[in-house]
């Protein structure tokens, strides 16, 4: 056994594995605390899986992840139109597929497959994306496609995508006027979604079957009528008070009242019972912190690296992963409407917690070999 330890040579940006090391540790701690021990041995086998697949993508030359994002975007395309056609009903949503034993949500694959294509894309035809025509073919529309597919059952991961892959282009230095036009196409977008949502909710339901969950979350959080606010999503309610007992110091590791009201404890409002129960140093500023940490190290990697190709995937995906940390974070205290989105690295999940590690496994990979020679995608 400690001969297979022995072999271990870990690469890349230390500090990022620190991190990475001490938010499992956390991860750990909190899924026992909130599910208890049957749910914490299952975690922690997808834990390891997700190192072991993080050690492993680490040790890949960053260039190859060219090729492995083409083939991940069109493998996403076909794995979300079979979502439709025979996806798993999971608490209302059809997000899930079921392969030979295995499910999983294809939409975390998506998440990552769309983010290296893009890299790709406005590495290798960066001078052609200067003209909104060539912009629109070789990176906006794959794009569209990866969040139109998701959108009908999972808005707040389409909206997350559609959002990263604004901030990959600003990063490539795409002329901001053409940013700028497509955020104003998306707002537009998705109020017209609401819009049709909040008037006609039964052809809504048909064609998106999520949409009035969307427009009543959305409601609660703007409404100034008291009726509508005592009615306002369960969850939320129950993390606030989570937050509120744990005040400055915490009730302890293990005792939380809380974890017991509140639903998805050990997932979607982790954050929550992190601060009952380590308080606010420990549980709220010390992981955000960590996350901070974690896309400080990307940015130094990124202005180390003379790969285009390799300074925008550890940009984009690293960002990525701390701006769902943030979403997470700020539902929990309020400051959002309820998303779903999972704490990357800390949450109890299955496939979130895999492609979570392989993310960084790719941003570690290129940490590995800042000296590259400029990368031409092939």
């Amino acid at each position: 056994m400690f001969k297979v330890f022995k072999n271990i040579h870990l690469k890349g940006d230390k500090v990022i594995w620190t991190v990475v090391l001490a938010l499992s540790l956390f991860s750990v701690l909190l899924v026992y605390s909130t599910a208890g021990w049957n749910y914490l041995f299952n975690h922690l086998i997808k834990l390891f899986i997700g190192l072991f697949f993080l050690y492993q993508v680490h040790k890949i030359k960053f260039k190859y992840f060219a090729k492995i994002g083409v083939l991940g975007f069109f493998i996403s395309i076909v794995l979300l139109i079979l979502v439709f056609i025979m996806g798993v009903t999971v608490n209302g949503a059809s997000r899930w597929l079921s392969i030979a034993g295995f499910q999983f949500q294809p939409s975390d694959i998506a998440k990552l497959s769309i983010l290296l294509f893009m890299a790709r894309q406005l590495s290798k035809y960066r001078n052609e994306i200067m003209h909104f025509k060539y912009l629109s073919v070789y990176v906006l529309l794959p794009l569209f496609v990866i969040c139109v597919l998701i959108l009908p059952n999972n808005f707040s991961t389409s909206a997350l995508i559609f959002l990263n892959g604004l901030v990959l282009m600003y990063v490539a230095k795409v002329n901001l006027k053409y940013i700028l036009s497509i955020v104003g196409i998306g707002f537009f977008g998705a109020s017209l979604i609401y819009v049709v949502a909040k008037m006609n909710p039964d052809f809504s339901n048909q064609v998106m079957p999520r949409s009035s969950t969307w427009v009543s979350r959305i409601d609660a959080y703007f409404t100034d009528d008291k009726k509508q606010e005592l009615n306002q999503d369960y969850q939320q309610k129950q993390a606030l008070v989570a937050i509120y007992n744990g005040g400055f110091s915490g009730k302890g590791p293990g005792k939380s009242t809380q974890r017991n009201l509140l639903p998805y404890s050990s997932s979607d409002f982790i954050f929550a019972i992190m601060v009952e129960e380590y308080g606010l140093i420990v549980g709220a500023i010390f992981p955000i912190l960590l996350y901070l940490i974690l896309f400080y190290r990307s940015l130094r990697i990124a202005t180390k690296i003379t790969s285009v190709f390799g300074g925008l995937l550890c940009i984009g995906l690293m960002f990525s992963l701390v701006f769902q940390a943030f979403i997470n974070m700020l539902v929990s205290v309020g400051v959002l409407p309820v998303t779903g989105q999972t704490l990357p690295l800390i949450s109890m999940g299955g496939t979130s917690i895999l492609f979570t590690c392989i993310t960084i496994g790719v941003i570690l990979s290129v940490s590995n070999d800042t000296s590259d020679r400029e990368y031409e995608t092939a």
